[in-house]
């Protein structure tokens, strides 16, 4: 039949009036990105520093660079901005969030993916809404996108819709099933947030298990069940296809980083590193962010930990401190931390919604559907895996065995699967209440039973706790360690001072244990008034909870018993949930003002152009500039080309030209910086330099055990031999930045005259830094790393104790003695130790000094004339005349392209200030292209023969333009057969 257009908005009418619904609320919830502003996003203002270099060459020459010197030496861009423009799924994701952008675009994803979800499982379309409703604001939703982690919102946010193509494919519909399970799954890999789809394969190897029990039951349909798992398997197949450039590059690059196994096998300190390494991160890096098992208990009453990491008096929370049982404690009390759950900092809980999960539980008892037990299923796991290090059986478990698991950080994300199985659940009991009202009016007893065992725990919560003391673990330590502490600080001051300073008499032991209990009562009195206010807020929460509670459980009463409509049923149900969801995520993300200025909110193009040069980066402008007068020009020019009229009255204009102005000067050097106060957290100085910190979850891994052997121990050689050229310093007293030039950095190349030999990873990390030899020359015992030795050869990271006479005394070695030099670790007369050289000794001539240990400096890396190389390196240039004489000098600077001038006689060996990566870098030399050896552990080295005149370097992968072809043809595809099914279904209804 003709189709009807009048009749299509007939039918379909709720679906619009859904999506109008949705636009309306995100309008309203994120009013101010329609006013020209953006949202704070502390991740997206790092993203645009570390992006910055890659954004302005892809502006420049309309290529991918794919690599970046903007940060920790140099990394692949995979994982930090890289365009897939072949990918036309990303197009249609936009479609989802009406082009709004983020972070508005993103939340109006999360209904709309969650509502076609519902669809998928054919509910009532009006629980569809409320559904959406429900999981939408759920306030961990709320709180990554007010951090800045739009690409795991938009994962998540894509993650129902693929749950829901999977249930139709086996339930519902097998074509458009398989078809959505291709098309979501494609935008789900696409969003780019792994960890989030990996979880995600949880949910659905759960539901597949559920389906394949379906397939053998009473109406058994095995060829159906066959079909739909080929057919979706198929479709994944596809969506992997359209996303394979991603992730292969991905896949590749996670074996380089910290995502990857370590090739060193040892602490900094010596002492093996196996019991905590796993073939991808670290264990406890992995668990740095573990929920706490009672901590869980937010997911149905938000403030029971505290909510987030806040002093008292600038949390949600500090009014309460005017009340009067407060009133004298609140000075102190406003100082204290409000959050004291087991995570080191977070920003606030994760809070389901006491509805949502009443509504999971009637679920769980009332619903048929086996689907519920995967969902119950994939809920308990995913809870009991975000316990991390505080259920840590199983999680090395997961680490040990399960494929995949051990390259994620941050277990507590995974309880984002369990914020879309609990609703879900919440939605299934909704739908059947709906459909077989009088069934469960049969069964009111039941209900009964699930309401009142709910309200009476959470009043036993409430009033009698849950064993909770209301203090964190680190202050608990304090508090079991505090008496020690007391009495060591005093026992450290000398007698007559502490008789002066507190009026104690250390000679006296009763006077002075008297003192130090006094001071253990007093500091104790304050954590009694936090314990206090503390559990008070814990019950207030609790009590909250069990006021809605309540509400939701007489709107279904009214709807059994009464028999309300099912409008008034959905519409009561869902003001309630909005009323408990949205206070809780206002707390995180809202449109007030504080002191004229919104809290979470900034005008856009300052958003985007988040930082103005301090006085060091324009130091380090000006002192290029002054070593290379040209510079001037192309940033002049830049600064004109950049000039828009329009633009100027834009807060945040002085941000863009300055931006513009550095990037053309990073183009046209090569140096780097480092910035003390940043290190590996902040990318601010990567939008402005080439720098050695930043910030990045998943850095190579040879720069994070640089930063962990030695590079916390001090030897700043390595800043050298990477041609950190400025150390941005903050004056602690006046906050200003100076520009600290560095005269001993090596430049962008260098000729070496003599090489070292290292068998392995571990020998070649250490051999970058200073090998000291101590022995043990007193009385006592030397104890290195808990070993007894006499003697030892020690990099600086070991524990070394002399133990003389029972008392023991901590050793660090000295780090400013050369080669060949020598000192002696001495107890004077009163029996403190130190370390004084030896040539003090040969004129002490009253024996004043007692020596226990002595040192020297067995081996000392010089950088400059010397390359730390491996054995199959050495075989290649054993034979070799080299001198290090002549020059070799950057004469063109790219990204991803370097170009060197060569001018030597005989063979020479140059070593060069860039990151080591096999994976795509090449070099020719005099358009031969010639071997890159791993060098000083994580630098390039070449081997130049003599009458070689230029080497050029380039970061190429050939395969990514295949990719990208790859992924246009098969996106294209299959976005044209969704479109062909479609338009067929759409003739062969009957709209007459």
């Amino acid at each position: 039949m003709k189709f009807n257009i009048t009749e299509f908005f007939k039918r379909n009418w709720v679906h619009f009036f859904a999506l109008g619904l949705f636009f309306v609320i995100t309008l309203a919830y994120f009013s101010p990105q329609f006013g020209g502003n953006g949202l704070k996003q502390h991740d997206i203002e790092q993203f645009i520093g570390m992006s910055h270099e890659t954004v302005e060459y892809r502006a420049e020459n309309g290529e991918e660079p794919l690599w970046t010197n903007s940060m920790f030496g140099g990394m692949p861009t995979y994982q930090i901005s890289t365009a897939y423009e072949g990918n036309m799924l990303t197009q249609v994701k936009r479609i989802l969030g009406l082009w709004l952008g983020s972070p508005a675009g993103i939340f109006l994803t999360y209904l709309t993916g969650f509502y076609i979800m519902l669809l998928c499982f054919r509910t009532n379309k009006w629980v569809a809404i409320l559904g959406a409703l429900a999981f939408a604001f759920s306030s961990y939703y709320i709180i990554i996108l007010q951090a800045g982690h739009n690409s795991k919102a938009m994962a998540i946010a894509l993650a129902p819709p693929v749950i829901g193509a999977f249930y139709m494919a086996f339930r519902n519909n097998l074509k458009w099933g398989i078809l959505l399970s291709a098309l979501f799954m494609g935008m789900e890999i696409s969003a780019n947030h792994l960890q989030i789809t990996y979880y995600l394969g949880i949910v659905l190897i759960f539901m597949g298990i559920v389906e394949l029990v379906r397939a053998f039951g009473k109406q058994s349909n095995f060829k159906r069940f066959g079909f739909a798992t080929l057919g979706v398997l198929v479709a994944y197949g596809f969506a992997l296809g359209i996303n394979y450039g991603n992730i292969s590059f991905t896949n590749d690059y996670a074996k380089y980083t910290i995502r990857g196994a370590n090739d060193i096998k040892i602490n900094p300190d010596g002492t093996t590193a196996a019991n905590n390494q796993s073939k991808g991160l670290d264990k406890d890096y992995i668990t740095q962010w573990s929920y706490g098992i009672g901590e869980s208990m937010t997911l149905i009453s938000p403030y029971i930990n505290g909510g987030g990491t806040a002093v008292i008096g600038n949390s949600p929370f500090k009014d309460k401190l005017k009340s009067k049982e407060y009133r004298n404690d609140a000075p102190e009390l406003s100082k204290q931390m409000m959050y004291w759950g087991d995570q080191p900092i977070v920003t606030g809980p994760v809070y389901l919604g006491i509805i949502v999960v009443f509504l999971a539980l009637l679920a769980l008892v009332f619903v048929k559907d086996r689907i519920k037990w995967a969902l119950l299923a994939a809920t308990i796991l995913c809870l009991m895996l975000s316990w991390g290090k505080n259920y840590m059986g199983l999680t090395e478990f997961f680490i040990d065995n399960i494929p995949g698991y051990n390259k994620f950080r941050a277990v507590t994300i995974i309880l984002a699967i369990v914020e879309i199985c609990v609703p879900l659940l919440g939605v299934l009991f909704l739908q059947k209440l709906i459909q077989e009202r009088e069934a469960i009016k049969a069964q009111m007893k039941t209900f009964y039973i699930v309401s009142g065992a709910s309200a009476l725990l959470l009043l036993i919560f409430a009033f009698a706790g849950t064993g909770d003391d209301y203090l964190s673990e680190r202050e608990s330590e304090f508090l079991y360690g505090m008496e020690a502490n007391v009495r060591s600080q005093i026992e450290s001051i000398p007698v007559a001072q502490a008789k002066e300073q507190y009026g104690v008499d250390l000679n006296n032991p009763q006077q002075k244990q008297a003192f130090i209990q006094n001071v253990v009562e007093n500091q104790s009195k304050s954590f009694d008034a936090v314990v206090d206010f503390r559990a008070d807020i814990a019950k207030m929460s609790y009590l909250r909870s069990f006021g809605f509670l309540l509400v939701a459980a007489f709107i279904i009463f009214a709807f059994l018993k009464w028999e309300i409509k099912t409008e008034l049923l959905i519409g009561a149900l869902a003001i309630v949930i909005l009323a408990d969801l949205v206070p809780v995520d206002r707390i995180y993300l809202n449109s007030e003002k504080e002191r004229g200025e919104m809290k979470f909110w900034m005008p856009e193009f300052e958003k985007v152009n988040p930082f103005y040069p301090n006085r060091a980066d324009q130091q380090i402008m000006q002192n290029e500039i002054a070593q290379n007068p040209e510079l001037q020009k192309v940033i002049d020019e830049a600064a004109k080309k950049a000039e828009d009229k329009d633009l100027r009255r834009e807060k945040g204009y002085a941000n863009y030209i300055e931006g513009k102005k550095f990037a053309a000067l990073n183009a046209h050097t090569n140096y780097r910086v480092y910035e003390p106060s940043g290190g590996t957290n902040s990318s601010r100085a990567s939008y402005f330099h080439k720098s050695m910190g930043g910030y990045h979850g998943a850095k190579l891994r040879n720069i994070q055990n640089i930063y962990n052997f030695q590079l916390s121990q001090g030897n700043y050689k390595i800043f050298d031999m990477f041609n950190v050229k400025y150390f941005i310093q903050q004056n602690q007293q006046t906050g200003e930045y100076q520009a600290q030039p560095n005269p001993n950095a090596l430049g962008n190349a260098w000729l070496v005259s003599e090489f070292q030999v290292e068998e392995t990873p571990e020998e070649e990390i250490r051999a970058l830094g200073k090998e000291v030899k101590i022995t043990n020359k007193g009385n006592g015992t030397l104890v290195v790393n808990n070993e007894v030795v006499t003697d030892a050869l020690v990099y600086g990271a070991e524990k070394i104790q002399y133990v003389n006479k029972g008392d023991s005394m901590n050793i660090n070695i000295q780090t400013t003695l050369q080669t060949g030099q020598a000192s002696s670790f001495v107890a004077d007369i009163n029996g403190r130790g130190n370390w004084v050289p030896n040539f003090t000794l040969e004129m002490d001539t009253t024996n004043s000094f007692e020596v226990l240990v002595t040192q020297e400096v067995v081996d000392n890396f010089m950088p400059r004339t010397e390359a730390i190389i491996t054995p199959s390196t050495y075989e290649k240039v054993k034979d070799k005349k080299i001198t290090g004489e002549g020059t070799i000098t950057m004469t063109s600077y790219a990204p991803n392209e370097l170009h060197y001038a060569i001018n030597t006689s005989g063979d020479q060996f140059a070593v060069f200030s860039e990151i080591y990566y096999p994976d795509g870098w090449n070099a020719y030399l005099d358009g031969k292209q010639v071997d890159i050896e791993k060098t000083n552990y994580l630098l390039r080295g070449v081997f130049l023969p003599a009458g070689a005149k230029e080497l050029v370097m380039k970061f190429e992968v050939p395969s990514f333009d295949t990719v990208n072809t790859v992924s246009f043809v098969l996106s294209l595809f299959l976005l044209l057969l969704i479109v062909f099914f479609f338009i067929k279904d759409l003739k062969d209804k009957k709209w007459a």
